[in-house]
């Protein structure tokens, strides 16, 4: 028995010694064969923040409360002694493929009653950058103004803005302002100011730079990058979601 492991030891050890003879030389300046640029590329694929949350520049989470759990990235504040209520209707019937919008009731003159959003895991916010805020409202009672506020995780607002004189009408609001700040994860607060009752859909914000410079388009430091590559191909879906 100790003859054959004696043996068995003797062998591998040959064979080691004959393997590690063997020498593989690359030589990377020299062009064997052309490869075609169509055999290499970009694959997208919408999962993880890959759209939402990446490459599209929407900075709103749920921005039309079309998720499942129709708040789903909004919570409910109330600052300087405001109060009021949010009601989420479902009115198939005016608009089958978007239902859903929120109704913000302010109860006090005083004081600002609405919602924060969250963004995607926080909204990433550039000093000196321009953003340009847009909501759908409809008035129902009172005249209260709507203010948007940029708010960084140390409190501090980096822009705020206000919007008023609302119609009984479906209409779309815009207003810009430029962040004083950079913040990784800030977030949004959308506020009534004074005593009334307003409908709200569709509540967006994004930055005036995207890629290309295209209202309301990508976001311009990733799908540089992206480009930058010069893919032979794009490849969309990615994988088996469709």
């Amino acid at each position: 028995m100790k003859k054959i492991i004696l043996y068995l030891s003797a062998f591998l050890f040959c064979l080691t010694n004959v393997v590690a003879q063997n020498k593989i030389i690359v030589e990377a300046s020299k062009i064997i064969a052309p490869v075609q640029p169509t055999m290499w590329g970009i694959f997208f694929e919408d999962i993880n923040f890959a759209a939402d949350g990446g490459i599209y520049a929407e900075l709103v989470k749920n921005r039309s409360f079309e998720f499942t759990t129709p708040l789903m990235g909004w919570k409910e504040i109330k600052q300087n002694g405001g109060n009021g209520k949010l009601l989420v209707i479902n009115d198939a019937q005016l608009k089958p493929q978007n239902p859903r919008y929120l109704r913000i009731s302010s109860d006090t003159i005083n004081g600002e009653y609405g919602l924060s959003n969250e963004g995607f895991r926080g909204m990433g916010i550039q000093k000196n950058e321009q953003y340009n805020f847009s909501v759908w409202v409809r008035k129902k009672e009172g005249n209260a103004k709507i203010i948007v506020e940029l708010i960084g995780t140390n409190g501090k607002k980096l822009g705020t803005a206000s919007l008023q004189n609302f119609t009984n009408d479906w209409k779309k609001y815009k207003v810009s302002f430029t962040s004083n700040d950079t913040c990784s994860k800030a977030k949004l607060n959308v506020l009534l100011q004074g005593k009334g009752t307003i409908d709200v859909d569709m509540i967006s914000l994004f930055p005036q730079h995207t890629w290309k410079e295209r209202p309301e388009g990508l976001r311009a430091d990733l799908v540089q990058w992206l480009a930058d590559l010069k893919p032979g191909f794009i490849r969309f879906p990615g994988g088996c979601i469709v």
